[in-house]
């Protein structure tokens, strides 16, 4: 099993991917998912922000 990130009686905190913890969670464990990934926003181009022409490359995810 994996450790968690945090840990309270009610609940755990894991940091980590999805696709790697979740078939090792038990049934009907999971009452919420936060998911922060770059949603493919690294295009390598550029946008303008506050008048400013500013890099979107975000790096390698």
């Amino acid at each position: 099993m994996i450790k968690p990130y945090y840990e309270k009686s009610n609940f755990k905190l894991y940091n980590a991917n999805c696709l790697d913890i979740l078939s090792k969670l038990p049934a009907n464990s999971v009452d919420m998912i936060f998911a922060d990934p770059p949603y493919f926003l690294s295009s390598g181009s550029f946008t303008c922000q506050n008048g400013k022409m500013v890099s979107v490359k975000k790096g390698d995810w």
